[in-house]
């Protein structure tokens, strides 16, 4: 029997897969909008955010007097500080919070990578929204603000020039970035021809799987529309770059046991890593790799937190797996595709619509909102590209939107311009 605690946020698979274990005494820190991912009865303790160091650890200190875990499983982008934090506090196996911190805090990890040598956007820590002004005059216009915890698109906000930045300054649609209680960054915004991810597998300091897939454009160009991506062959020369950049963010950033997922941009100037994060990616991407490799990543991300063992032994590919998220716009659905109907496209080997007619859903979106998740198999690149059309025209998705919808929606739209 091990004794673990959990701590996390929205990753309701992780919640799911530990609480089917028989030999595993649970305990989760969670947050009360996902309380209700656990059984009744189940050893949980609730904080009004996880972000909040201090109360995981008073909480962490309550569950040891009933369960002394050995083992911390941080599986969300917003736990990985506080499960780095709590192993580190408590002198338990696995990465510590300085690692973890690195693959949290993006101001960090981008330093730790420049000074490896590692290509990345120029950057710099701002003390408030407007410093992005004084860091425009030493890395350029235009650039991107951002916080520097965060996952998805979340509070990512390019910006033209100093003229943009003052009237974003004074827009309620930048309210929770200009007061969010984390650094800034201002990061050069760089002219990005692809973007890729890697998810990769790293056992005893060694990776041992680093799978590579393009998006279908850049991910940032593409909230609040199609978002997804398809795997490359093994001998690509875009993975061959890829997988070496990752070899190297592995190395800097200290990480010997996990599940990663990096983004890599190809600009006219070569490849540059953008992000990494040590848990498995979002969206469509585990599903697509397992379909591609036959590696689960969810498994292997809890096999690595709980120091057992893993097997990855996978086949080269030439083909590729495409994973398309379903475009899910703001307000409530009057009519959606329904999953058979995806199923029935070429090349299509699952399909899942996680949202119904009546679902609501308010503004702003991020990457990390969609409304479904198709997996496709394509013998080349055109052939991708020709079956990412067709689900196109297949899917569909009403909705009906609110008067509140509508005046967010127009002050986005002028934010932006």
């Amino acid at each position: 029997m091990k004794n673990v605690l959990l701590i996390n946020s929205s990753r309701e698979i992780a919640a799911r897969m530990l609480q089917k274990r028989d030999d595993i005494r649970l305990s989760v820190i969670t947050m009360p909008e996902y309380a209700g991912y656990y059984a009744d009865g189940a050893d949980v303790e609730v904080v009004d955010t996880i972000e909040d160091l201090t109360q995981v650890r008073l909480a962490a200190l309550r569950i040891r007097e009933r369960n002394p875990f050995r083992y911390v499983v941080s599986p969300s982008e917003w736990s990985i500080q506080a499960g780095g934090y709590v192993r580190s506090y408590f002198g338990l196996p696995g990465s510590g919070y300085e690692v973890a911190n690195a693959f949290s805090n993006k101001y960090v990890m981008k330093q730790r990578l420049s000074a490896a040598g590692v290509p990345v956007a120029r950057f710099r820590l701002i003390d408030r929204f407007a410093g992005a002004e004084a860091a425009a005059e030493e890395i350029g216009w235009p650039l991107v603000v951002k916080r520097s915890c965060g996952g998805g698109s979340e509070y990512v906000l390019p910006v033209h020039d100093a003229d943009h930045l003052r009237l974003l300054a004074h827009d309620d649609s930048t309210g929770p970035i200009r007061t969010a209680p984390y650094p800034l960054m201002a990061e050069e915004l760089v002219d990005i021809e692809a973007e890729f991810h890697c998810d990769g597998v790293v056992r005893d300091g060694r990776v041992r799987f680093a799978p590579v897939s393009r998006y279908f454009e850049p991910v940032l160009r593409s909230v609040g529309g199609v978002i997804g991506s398809y795997t490359l062959p093994d001998e690509h020369p875009d993975t061959l770059a890829v997988t070496a950049l990752h070899e190297r963010v592995v190395a800097a950033l200290g990480l010997t046991d996990g599940v990663t997922h990096l983004e890599v941009f190809k600009t006219p100037h070569g490849h540059l890593v953008g992000e990494v994060a040590c848990r498995p990616g979002g969206g469509g991407i585990a599903d697509q790799v397992l379909h591609q490799y036959g590696v689960d990543l969810w498994s292997t991300f809890l096999s690595t937190s709980l120091g057992e063992p893993v097997y990855v032994d996978t086949l080269p590919r030439t083909d590729h797996m495409i994973q398309y998220m379903l475009p899910r716009p703001v307000g409530t659905v009057t009519a959606i595709t329904p999953a058979e109907e995806l199923l029935a496209a070429p090349g299509a080997v699952y399909a899942k619509v996680g949202t119904a007619v009546g679902d609501g859903l308010d503004g702003p979106v991020d990457s990390s909102v969609y409304a479904g998740v198709v997996l496709l198999r394509a013998a080349t690149e055109d052939q991708v590209h020709e079956r990412v059309a067709d689900i196109g025209r297949r899917f569909r998705i009403e909705v009906a939107e609110s008067a509140a919808d509508a005046v967010r929606a127009a002050a986005g739209a002028a934010g932006k311009g």
